[in-house]
C-alpha cells in the first residue's frame, strides 16, 4: 500500500509550513508508566512532558486518546476506563472521571487514539486477539457510552489512529489509512482503504491530528526506534493520501523506542509567547527581552524578527485565556 521514497533523509524533514502554529500532543506507547509529549509547531521542539502516572491513577503503558474539545485535552489509558481532563496548553491536571462501562472490556480490546466527531467522543479500540474485530467506541464527553461499531466484515482491520477531518472520520491501522463508512447494518462499520504514498516501507503508522483552521492533517509513524511527523493530503475521490515529512520527532525531544499511537492538535493562542495558554506579563517580558532577535518562540507573526508587530500582538491580546 505504501511506496518507497528514494533518497529519504534528514534534509527532507525541513519542509514544514513556515506558518504552522499550535501544539501536537503525542502518546508514547511502551513500558508503564508511559508519558505524554507536547511538540510545539512554532518552535519545532518537544517542549513539555506530562506524566499521568504520577497522579495516582492506574498505570498504563500507553496514555493516549488526546482529543481536544475546545476547552480541555482528554487523556485516556489503553487498559482502563479512566479518563483525564488536562489543561490543553500545559498538561496540568484538571479532573478525572471514567467510562460508564465494565472494566472487563479491556480483557479483549485496547483503547488508543480518539477524536470528537459530531459532538461525541470516538475512540479506536483494536482487538487483543488475532481475528477478533476492531471497534470504534462512542461515548458522550462525560464518558456515557452511546454506541459501538465493529469491523465485522474486515476482521484484520485494527484501528489505531482516529481523527475527524471535516465531515469525514479517518483512521489508521499499523500499515494503512482508511475512511470510515457507517453502514445501514447496526453496530457495523466499514473502512475504505486509501493508497498512502510518501511514507517509506517499514514504518508503523500511529496517531492522527487535524488543524481545522489551516486544513492540515498530521500523521505520526515509528521506524527502528525513531518517530517521524508527516503532513497528509487526502483525496477522497481518488482514495489517496500523500505524506510529506515535517520533522524527525526523535531528534526534537521525543523518546527513542516509543510508539506515537495517539496524537491531538491544540491551536495556539494569539500573543502567547511562552505557550501556557495565557497572554500576560510573562509574554510581554519575553518579547521585550528578545526584541530585535529571531527567537522562534517570540516571533509571533513568523516574519523572521521579533519587533513592534510581535509586541503589539501581545498587547492587543493581553489577558486572553487568563
Amino acid at each position: 500500500m505504501r511506496h518507497w521514497v528514494f533518497g529519504f533523509g534528514l534534509a527532507t524533514l525541513l519542509i514544514a509550513n513556515a506558518y504552522a502554529d499550535g501544539y501536537l500532543w503525542l502518546s508514547a506507547a511502551g513500558s508503564a508508566p508511559a508519558s505524554v509529549y507536547r511538540y510545539n509547531l512554532r518552535t519545532g521542539r518537544v517542549d513539555r512532558v506530562v506524566h499521568p502516572g504520577a497522579w495516582g491513577f492506574v498505570q498504563s503503558g500507553d496514555y493516549n486518546l488526546l482529543a481536544y474539545d475546545g476547552d480541555a485535552l482528554y487523556i485516556g489509558m489503553e487498559n482502563d476506563r479512566t479518563l483525564l481532563k488536562v489543561n490543553p496548553y500545559t498538561g496540568a491536571f484538571r479532573s478525572a472521571f471514567g467510562y460508564n462501562m465494565c472494566n472487563c472490556f479491556y480483557g479483549h480490546h485496547l483503547m488508543k487514539d480518539g477524536a470528537f466527531y459530531e459532538g461525541e467522543l470516538w475512540r479506536a479500540a483494536p482487538a487483543r486477539a488475532e481475528g477478533s474485530p476492531g471497534i470504534l467506541f462512542v461515548s458522550s464527553a462525560s464518558g456515557e457510552p452511546t454506541n459501538a461499531f465493529y469491523a465485522m466484515n474486515q476482521p484484520d482491520l485494527q484501528p489505531i489512529g482516529l481523527e475527524a477531518v471535516g465531515d469525514a472520520l479517518v483512521l489508521t491501522t499499523e500499515q494503512g489509512i482508511y475512511r470510515v463508512q457507517l453502514t445501514d447494518e447496526p453496530l457495523v462499520f466499514e473502512a475504505l482503504p486509501y493508497t498512502l504514498s510518501g511514507v517509506p516501507a517499514g514504518h508503523t503508522l500511529g496517531g492522527l491530528a487535524y488543524d481545522a483552521e489551516r486544513g492540515v492533517l498530521y500523521l505520526a509513524s515509528a521506524h527502528n526506534g525513531s518517530t517521524t511527523l508527516w503532513r497528509l493530503t487526502l483525496n477522497h475521490e481518488a482514495q489517496t493520501a500523500v505524506a510529506e515529512p515535517v520533522d524527525s520527532l526523535t531528534l526534537k525531544g521525543y523518546p527513542t523506542g516509543r510508539r506515537p499511537t495517539a496524537m491531538g492538535f491544540v491551536p495556539a493562542r494569539a500573543g502567547d509567547a511562552n505557550d501556557d495558554g495565557c497572554v500576560d506579563d510573562a509574554d510581554l517580558l519575553q518579547v521585550l527581552f528578545q526584541f530585535g532577535s529571531s527567537d522562534l518562540a517570540s516571533d509571533l507573526n513568523r516574519d523572521g524578527v521579533v519587533d513592534d508587530a510581535d509586541l503589539l500582538l501581545v498587547l492587543f491580546q493581553f489577558g486572553n485565556g487568563c
